[in-house]
């Protein structure tokens, strides 16, 4: 094996010299952290060019130390490597903001000069206004609205009558994607030994003003939630109009699930008997079967009345064909004729149809799992139980998304504090005060 002709800097704190037993040395490569092992070889030279090949792997085809690497070089790299580790749905959303918005300011520029600054300064740029303009579209009597950056005079026409001064911002959850879709490339530019720190942590506004922090906050959308009335209009439309679908909504609003991990729900995966449902598997929008979006599996609990929907719904089933979701064939409770998931698409559409049959507005179909989450959360009060149920990686995911759903405390919460603990302990496992009922530990019972 040869040295590599571009003359790179080599991480030589991934090498270290070895002393055997027998008093020759050996040069051992640690390369764990590309994903390969720790080789061992008789000379320096040889452990050099094995780490510059395990990097040039790792890093897509990039040299390691290179400073020439330009953005968009490292961000074909990071987009290459990270497509077997990432949801498609995910890798979709990295390479559509770097080819709308990140790429245009930063392709060329090679990654060792970009710097905090730099990126504080495309930040603040994407978060001011976009000067729109109207264009004649296919249909005639509709306009279509375009980036006024974007207008190509030779293959456009303008619409006839335009909005004066017409803009369009960013949302927040774009900004926060873009800002994201940045750290990602930048820390696969550190794992590459091309730079020594990710910038995008340190382009922060400053911090010393109330608005200034407002911006530095990630953004958590608020959730909408479907009213009782909502709920009981959309399954009592779908029983008569498309019973599929009303299983599918109740399963959605009594279990949490994600709409890919529920169109992914085999029979299997069902425990009648301990009102449990085991979830795996995850179906993207291109109906290819994945892990969850934490990677984690799960076990949800049911109620009874979904336990009982679900088993009509067995009951009622005709056998249909069996999926491969990598364990052998299962059979699927929402699937296609042919046995294969639902599509994605069309669910939406079925779904929109539903809406506005029961004129219901400003909903989608994840919303379900909102209602489950703020329903089960005013009625328990126990994060850690929603979270493990939702299938959130830590408790502080459900509190930022959800905690604003939650009714509003009551000032006589504060009175529990003057009882002694003989009158806690002789009041039973729980204590009303003030209209409020609090639980008490089981074991001061």
């Amino acid at each position: 094996m040869s040295l590599p002709e571009w003359g790179a800097r080599i991480p030589l704190d991934h090498i270290r010299k070895i002393i055997q037993l027998s008093g020759h040395p050996v040069w051992q490569v640690n390369g764990r952290k590309f994903g390969f092992g720790r080789p061992q070889f008789a000379t320096k030279e040889l452990a050099e060019a094995e780490l510059a090949d395990m990097i040039k792997k790792r890093g897509g085809g990039l040299s390691p130390g290179r400073r020439d690497v330009t953005f968009a070089e490292q961000a074909k790299a990071f987009l290459a490597n990270a497509a077997d580790g990432l949801a498609e749905k995910t890798l979709r959303s990295y390479r559509g903001h770097l080819n709308v918005h990140i790429l245009p300011y930063f392709s060329k520029r090679r990654v060792v000069e970009i710097n905090a600054p730099m990126i504080k300064t495309f930040l603040t740029e994407k978060r001011q206004p976009i000067p729109t303009v109207k264009i004649v579209s296919a249909d005639s009597k509709k306009p279509r609205v375009i980036d006024l950056c974007d207008f190509d005079s030779t293959t456009m026409k303008r619409w006839t009558e335009q909005d004066a001064d017409a803009t369009r911002k960013l949302s927040i959850s774009t900004l926060r994607l873009i800002r994201a879709t940045l750290s990602v490339v930048f820390a696969s530019a550190v794992d590459d030994r091309i730079i020594d720190r990710n910038p995008v942590p340190d382009a922060k506004v400053s911090r010393h003003s109330r608005k200034a922090k407002a911006a530095n906050r990630v953004a958590v959308a608020k959730e909408r939630v479907f009213t009782e009335a909502q709920q009981a209009a959309l399954l009592s439309w779908s029983s008569e109009r498309d019973p599929e679908l009303h299983d599918l909504i109740f399963l959605l609003l009594r279990s949490g699930l994600r709409p890919g991990e529920c169109r992914a729900l085999a029979w299997s995966d069902i425990d009648f008997t301990r009102r449990k449902i085991q979830i795996e598997y995850s179906v993207s929008d291109k109906a290819t079967f994945g892990p969850t979006k934490t990677g984690l599996g799960r076990n949800v609990d049911i109620s009874p009345a979904l336990r009982d929907v679900m088993r009509l719904r067995m009951l009622k089933r005709a056998t249909g064909n069996r999926m491969d979701r990598g364990e052998g064939g299962m059979e699927l409770v929402f699937s296609n004729p042919s046995g294969t998931p639902l599509d994605d698409s069309r669910l939406r559409k079925r779904f929109d149809l539903a809406m506005e049959e029961t004129e219901i507005t400003g909903h989608v179909l994840y919303d379900a799992r909102h209602t489950y989450a703020s329903t089960l959360l005013a009625r328990c009060r126990d994060f850690v139980y929603v979270a493990a149920q939702l299938g959130h990686a830590s408790p502080k995911t459900t509190m930022d998304h959800y905690a604003h759903l939650l009714p509003g405390v009551d000032q006589n919460y504060a009175d529990f504090l003057d009882e002694s603990e003989a009158d806690w302990q002789r009041f039973g496992s729980r204590s009303t005060k003030g209209g409020i009922e609090i639980a008490k530990p089981i074991e001061s019972v």
